[in-house]
């Protein structure tokens, strides 16, 4: 099990879709951090009645999260699917691993280098909003809290995309499965998102009639898409359990959930890392 975990992150440390990867995230945190520099050059009477909160790199601290979903599942699918196609993965086998450690030692390998992605793309915000828009107002416990939080995320989602490739033996067939898994998640979550965020009580206001100008006053009103009892608790339910929800959540800077996140993601991974050593050990390599 020893042997296989370096051989995995000597092999990572000599890996080309780990290092483009890693330039991805930093790029896309300073392509954030830029894009807010330049939108408060050109609009500073707007940001001057906003808080400090908006004109500096608090916002945009975790916004890369989001985005980092994607490079993760390039990632995992090519890591992994590499092996599959070079025939390294049946040959593990041959000379003598057990099926469970090769999956085990992947799943280590995998969930290391998506984090260090994902810190990467922090790490770019925080020193470039430094530079540009100002530091964060964030005390450095909440930002290493938010930051576990968001790797734990992380953790999840890597141990779903990992069993989608171990299970599909075409690096090109398991890139797909990955990118749409994951692009499906993130509609999900938006969709949930926008159901929870959605007011009980439309607000009252006034219009007038164009041909009478007469001023009418619309009463505050029930809004019957509201979520409410049970159904409202099931998205709730969907909102802490997806990962990319979670990736949300921590974004706003939200942490009254935060313990709960974790609890889900330690399921999800027991769950498909469990799945996926089953599947594995009863694959057939070609």
């Amino acid at each position: 099990m020893n042997k296989l975990v370096v051989s995995e992150f000597f092999r990572l440390l000599k890996s080309n879709i780990f290092k483009i990867c890693l330039l991805v995230s930093a790029g896309l945190g300073i392509f954030i951090v830029m894009m807010r520099w330049y939108d408060i050059k050109m609009n500073p009477d707007s940001y001057a009645k906003l808080s400090q909160e908006y004109s500096n790199a608090d916002g945009l601290l975790f916004a890369g999260g989001l985005y980092m979903i994607f490079v993760v599942a390039v990632f995992v699918s090519i890591f992994v699917g590499t092996e599959y196609s070079n025939g390294t993965m049946r040959n593990k086998i041959i000379v003598g691993h057990v099926r469970w450690n090769i999956y085990f030692s992947k799943f280590i390998v995998c969930v290391v280098a998506d984090v260090i992605i994902h810190i990467m793309c922090v790490v770019a915000v925080l020193i470039f909003g430094w530079l540009f828009i100002g530091g964060t107002t964030l005390s450095p416990a909440k930002i290493i809290l938010m930051m576990s939080v968001s790797a734990s995320s992380i953790l999840a989602l890597t141990a779903l995309l990992l069993l989608l490739s171990m299970s599909i033996q075409s690096r090109a067939y398991g890139g797909v499965l990955c990118l749409l898994t994951t692009l499906v998640m993130m509609f999900a979550s938006m969709s949930v998102y926008q159901r929870l965020s959605a007011p009980e009580y439309y607000d009252e206001y006034m219009y007038a009639d164009e041909n009478t100008g007469e001023v009418t006053m619309m009463e505050k009103v029930k809004n019957p898409q509201y979520l409410t009892g049970g159904k409202r608790r099931a998205y709730e339910f969907l909102n802490d359990f997806i990962p990319v929800s979670q990736l949300y959540q921590i974004m706003e800077h939200k942490t009254d959930r935060l313990n709960v996140i974790v609890f889900y993601d330690l399921i999800l991974v027991i769950a498909t890392t469990g799945t996926g050593m089953v599947i594995f050990k009863r694959k057939n390599l070609k």
